[in-house]
């Protein structure tokens, strides 16, 4: 009898103990879910990425660095970067990242599993986010665990759950979650999470996980080899000669620079 009861201890402690899985293909997330299931989908360089260089996370980090390295203050250089990075995020075009990853979300919400966005992004992008997550055909309101717009304080900032995504505005994302299913009313059994950053799926996996809920962390990788290609002339030809009207395109830049 005794052996059995640590059979089942030691059963129970490997389900609730979750797991990172590296994977370059959005598909692997299909291999994880049943209907009690909730998918949490990263945004940035997991579902949309600028059409050009500038505007991309990768540019956002060079431009932290350039103003760190002018003022020698992090937060002064967070809020100048932030900024810039807000103001071409409202105005630039997306794409998605790997192909055919608008079809399997809509597969998925065919089948009735609850899905929803999360996501650093703040307050001032929700609207667009989602109409840029709409003109790739991602509508992360159609089996979102709630569809009632929730606004929320977070450590030291507002966020907002708006049609099907949380937006974190900075902080904690395993923190906003469960501060949002607490307030839905809604606690799954499985939590599947897919991001390009390991950091984000630790925090998450860390809260879930206080709730006894089964955590997978996929560490997508579709999007690094792109970031490693980060050309910073290129990006700086971007924001010096575009305008408003117009984001200079990767070519376009490239002729420039090319010219110069």
């Amino acid at each position: 009898m005794k052996g059995y009861f640590l059979l089942i201890c030691f059963s129970l402690a490997s389900y609730l103990n979750g797991e990172i899985i590296e994977t370059k293909n959005f598909k692997e997330i299909t291999h994880h879910i049943h209907p009690e299931t909730l998918v949490i989908l990263d945004i940035d360089d997991t579902l949309l990425v600028p059409v050009q260089t500038l505007g991309t996370d990768a540019w956002f980090l060079s431009r932290l660095d350039h103003h760190f390295q002018l003022k020698k203050d992090h937060f002064l250089a967070l809020d100048q970067a932030l900024a810039e990075w807000e103001a071409i995020r409202h105005i630039t075009n997306v794409k998605i990242v790997e192909e055919g990853t608008e079809e399997i979300i809509n597969d998925m919400q065919k089948e009735n599993i609850v899905i929803m966005g999360l996501t650093t992004q703040g307050l001032a992008l929700a609207t667009r986010t989602v109409v840029q997550l709409k003109s790739l055909s991602i509508d992360l309101s159609k089996t979102a665990p709630s569809d009632q717009d929730s606004y929320f304080i977070n450590g030291q900032n507002g966020v907002l759950y708006r049609q099907g995504i949380l937006f974190t505005s900075g902080t904690s994302k395993g923190e906003a979650l469960i501060k949002l299913l607490d307030m839905i009313n809604y606690h799954p059994k499985d939590v599947v999470f897919i991001n390009d950053k390991k950091n984000n799926l630790q925090d998450v996996e860390k809260s879930v996980e206080l709730r006894n809920m089964h955590f997978i962390g996929l560490r997508y990788s579709y999007s690094d080899q792109r970031v490693a290609n980060f050309n910073q002339e290129i990006a700086e030809i971007q924001w010096t000669h575009s305008t408003f009207d117009h984001l200079l395109s990767d070519e376009e830049a490239s002729v420039l620079l090319n010219r110069d």
